[in-house]
């Protein structure tokens, strides 16, 4: 008799683990299957941010370019240190190829 409750015991134990372990196979399933769009969401904040820098560079540019026809050296000085310090982001090649991506530039040359 004792035999059969240490058994139940036993068994009873061994079920409770393997739920727990299913439930953390569950949470991390789950959290895997999330991951990919956590994931993208950085990259489509990686490439906004990047765009939003591009498009202050090409600003500064007419700027520039503007003072530049109007022969204003403070205004050209000013523009072209904003220019400067606009921050310059790393951005790997496989990203580049993402349709969000902002490819900047100049259009106008001078």
């Amino acid at each position: 008799m004792t035999n059969y409750i240490v058994l139940f015991l036993f068994l009873f134990f061994i079920s409770c683990n393997q739920t727990k372990n299913i439930e953390a196979i569950s949470s991390d399933l789950n959290q895997s299957l999330s991951e990919p769009s956590n994931i993208q969401k950085e990259i489509d904040d990686l490439l906004a941010e990047d765009k939003k820098n591009k498009m202050l560079e090409l600003e500064y540019l007419e700027q520039i370019r503007l003072a530049q026809e109007n022969n204003d050296t403070e205004a050209f000085e000013f523009f072209f240190q904003e220019y400067v310090d606009v921050e310059r982001l790393e951005i790997p090649e496989e990203l580049k190829k993402e349709p969000n991506y902002f490819q900047g530039g100049i259009k106008v040359k001078y």
